[in-house]
Order: C-alpha cells, then structure tokens, then sequence
C-alpha cells in the first residue's frame, strides 16, 4: 500500500466548482484524507491573499504553493520557504505594454494584488470580499500608469494578464514568451500567467520535496490546465478532472468527474481511499 504523504490539488477549474466554491463532497473528502495524515496543499496560479477564505474552509495549516510556485510558504508559522520575483526592469516592460494596449492586468506582491482601473478580474474578487470578513478579504489596490516609475522599489511575484478572448491570449503568450527570464503559460481560459523563469508548479513541489524529504512518489495530485502539467508529471499519483485540457489528461493516471461534479472527492473515495481499504 502506498503511504501518501501529500494531497496537492489545483484550485481553479479543479478544487473550486465554477461559481467559485469547494462543494462539500469535495471539502469532506480532503478532510477524510487529513484525518489518515496526508498533508492537503493547494498549488494555485493565485496568490495566497486571494485564497484566505479556502485555507480557512479546509483547516489547512501546513504549505501552500502560490503564483504557480513563485512563493512557497508555511501557513502555520509564517514562513516563507522559497520565493522569487520578476526583474523590475521586465515587470515595468510588461505592465507599460498592457497600459499601452489596453489589457487588464493584475500583480500580485507578498501583501497586496494590484490591477488596473475597471478591470472585470478584480472586480470579481471586489464582489467576493463584499461577502466576507475583513481577514479574509483580498487587499486589492488600483494603479495608474505613473506608477510604474517606481516600481523599481516592488518586489512583483507573478503578474496576470486578461482577456475575455483566448485567442488573443494565445497571441500574447507567444510575445511574452520571447522576453528574457519569464516563464510564460495559460492557467485557464482568457488568463495568462507571467512569472520569472523557471517558476512551476512542478518545480516548486520539488523544491519543497526536498526541504522535507517527502519522495514525490507518494504524492498526488490534482489539476486541470497548462500551469499543471510538470506538476502531474513529477508526482506518484496524477489525477485530471475531466474538464481538464487534453494534455492534462494524457499526463494522468486517471481522470476523475469535474470540478463541477465534486471530482476531487470522487477520485479520493474510487482511486485512493477505496484501493487502499482492499489492500488492508
């Protein structure tokens, strides 16, 4: 029998149902997990920041992979475990071009998401923090473009562009990925994810494997986009749901309902609790 150590799952697309919740089939089956000592570690495109309220949902208190493995941190003690940022220099670049052509943008640093004006992304995340508790709100703040001047003074750690049409995501994807120390990727539709190079979510569970000696063999995971691939690749377990892109599907070992069906937790009672319990 397999003794997993980690259960790391993706968030949107894969954790979160589309109208942004853990269902409680999803909620209770991650729990059954911790209750048998496996860590639950989100790995998320988003920062930390946006996420308060699914750490609070879950008890989670152990490591959190954030901006596609640009900040890994402790949630119990604070602790940031590894980090990096984009050059200043290639951050102002990148922003400038967004002013310039009008796309929506938001970056996030170590304690605040920024965005431009009138920008539907965070105005999803406005309309969240309407709802909750003032601890578990994202601090979301807007910028005009003279504030790029001094942003040689902010440590940016993933910036996020926006577009209601994929295509022309597709299109920017190939422009950024030409610019020197960027790793460049889609993590869902009309969203593109910019960050310094060789940041992954693959790499990060790596780093993390190491710092813990946790053999990545024992790990599973969970997840549904591009910005997921490596880190299907590089564990013992790769689940897709099945609203997954096709090549998700084609690094899993199985493909499990969809986010909208509570697919985590099926996977969870069918692959994982189910095989072990015949095996005891």
């Amino acid at each position: 029998m397999i003794d997993y150590k980690w259960c790391v799952c993706d968030m949107d697309g894969t954790l979160l149902n589309s109208k942004g919740l853990i269902s409680e089939e999803n909620e209770n089956a991650l729990k059954r997990l911790q209750n048998k000592n496996v860590e639950i570690i989100i790995a998320s495109g988003r920062t930390d920041l946006m996420m308060k309220q699914y750490i609070k949902q879950l008890d989670l208190k152990g490591h959190i992979i954030c901006c596609n493995g640009g900040l890994i941190k402790n949630l119990g003690t604070k602790e940031i475990l590894y980090s990096r940022t984009i050059d200043k220099d290639t951050v102002v670049e990148t922003l400038s071009y967004c002013f310039s052509n009008g796309l929506n943008f938001l970056y996030y640093t170590l304690d605040t998401v920024y965005s431009n004006n009138n920008n539907p992304r965070a105005e999803i995340f406005e309309n969240i923090n309407s709802t909750l508790p003032y601890e578990l709100k994202t601090p979301i703040e807007y910028i005009e473009e003279s504030v790029l001047e001094d942003l040689e003074h902010t440590d940016v750690i993933k910036i996020l562009i926006v577009h209601e049409d994929h295509d022309k995501i597709k299109i920017l994807e190939k422009y950024f990925s030409r610019f020197e120390g960027l790793e460049v990727v889609s993590s869902y539709n009309g969203l593109l994810d910019i960050m310094a190079s060789d940041i992954t979510k693959g790499n990060a569970l790596k780093i993390l494997s190491r710092k813990l000696n946790v053999n990545l063999s024992s790990v599973i995971a969970f997840g549904d986009n591009y910005n997921d691939l490596d880190m299907l690749q590089c564990v013992g377990m790769p689940i897709a749901v099945d609203n997954a892109v096709d090549d998700i599907k084609y690094a899993a070992k199985y493909i499990t309902n969809s986010n909208n069906e509570s697919g985590i937790a099926y996977a969870i009672d069918n692959f994982i609790l189910n095989f072990q319990n015949q095996l005891t």
